[in-house]
């Protein structure tokens, strides 16, 4: 039997191997190909942002070269300090340090050509070298080119694993030559289910936590590792809501005053655009008359009465507002001014109407 085709030990869920919440039809496919030995050089992993696609993607690399119980290859490799397992990401290590260091928001060639030059030697301490391309989509045109090359002559101790959110931004001609894997969210149920046991949260908390994150762990862990997490939204809610009742230069204000506590940085700013989307999506539900869909369940009767403020049409025009500003960061703008130009789209909510005064 080649190296390629050598299965992998059957109890290597000893090591805690493949020990993932949700995904498990992908899990499943993957647990299957390395048992008989049959994992393609290129994979292909596709689905939401944190849904668990990195995690998948370095179970295998430790699945490929788990010695069992207890293994030593499976704690570096989590711990990332093994030797032929590398994640290839932006600004990552590079052979030409001079002229990629300007941009660390792609994968450039030059990170491909080291990846090149590391994939043609035997694995250092383990059985298979695996490579990690998060995301795919993030290389340069010149780097997916080479990339390309060296897919078409992979060798035989070696494992690439792309992982993306947008595939259709990685190469046709990538695309083809890699085994592509969904990973799909989580059931709200079963999301529900799993962090009411695991973090110990009331029934009605891991509902609306599992709602809040779409049925992305990542998103949810992010969320508890801010702190309060409801009570984060619902700071941020209330922050949104009053903005709309500002004019521009207030919002411009409060934009400058983000950037000052961190949300200038593209990573924060995307978290706070996630809470403010779920607000959004739900006023429109709930002017639609949808009320039972939506994801904040807990502030029904506050939703049904700003819904009521709002026309449909214009926070439907916020929200593709929402969606474009989100696109945007993840390509690079600058968040700042990502924040300004949204803040000028917020709909202004109709006057509540005076009471009518009743006179004998």
């Amino acid at each position: 039997m080649s190296e390629a085709a050598q299965p992998v030990r059957s109890d290597v869920d000893a090591c805690g191997l493949w020990d993932i919440v949700g995904a498990e039809r992908t899990v499943s496919t993957l647990r299957r190909m390395v048992e008989v030995g049959q994992v393609p050089h290129a994979l292909l992993l596709s689905g939401p942002a944190q849904v668990g696609k990195a995690r998948l993607a370095l179970e295998l690399a430790c699945a490929v070269n788990c010695q069992g119980e207890d293994c030593r290859q499976c704690a570096r490799i989590r711990g990332s300090k093994h030797a032929d397992v590398e994640i290839v990401a932006p600004g990552g290590l590079t052979l030409n340090p001079s002229t990629d260091s300007s941009n660390d928001r792609v994968i450039s060639i030059g990170q491909i050509r080291r990846l090149e030059r590391l994939a043609v030697t035997h694995p250092y301490e383990g059985r298979r070298r695996v490579f990690i391309v998060d995301p795919a989509d993030a290389m340069t045109n010149d780097a997916a080119d080479a990339f390309l090359k060296t897919l078409e002559e992979p060798g035989t101790f070696v494992n690439f694993v792309l992982v993306t959110s947008r595939p259709e931004l990685v190469s046709e001609t990538i695309r083809s030559r890699c085994l592509r894997l969904d990973v799909p969210p989580l059931s709200t149920a079963r999301f529900a289910e799993w962090l009411a046991v695991e973090h110990a949260l009331e029934p009605e908390q891991a509902e609306t936590l599992a709602r809040m994150a779409q049925g992305r762990v990542g998103r949810a862990l992010d969320a508890m590792a801010e702190g309060d997490a409801f009570a984060l939204r619902n700071a941020q809610i209330e922050e949104i809501q009053r903005l709309s009742e500002e004019g521009r230069g207030e919002r411009f204000k409060f934009s400058e005053g983000l950037a000052g506590r961190g949300f200038g940085e593209p990573v924060n700013a995307l978290l706070a655009l996630q809470h403010w989307t779920a607000w959004w999506r739900d006023l429109l539900l709930a002017a639609s008359g949808c009320g039972a869909s939506v994801t904040h369940r807990g502030l029904g009767p506050q939703l049904a009465e700003a819904a009521e403020r709002y026309r449909p049409a214009d926070i439907v025009r916020f929200l593709l507002a929402l969606a474009e500003t989100e696109r945007r960061l993840r390509e690079g703008v600058n968040a700042r001014l990502a924040l300004d130009t949204l803040f000028t789209q917020i709909p202004t909510p109709r006057r509540k109407p005076r009471p009518v005064e009743v006179r004998n």
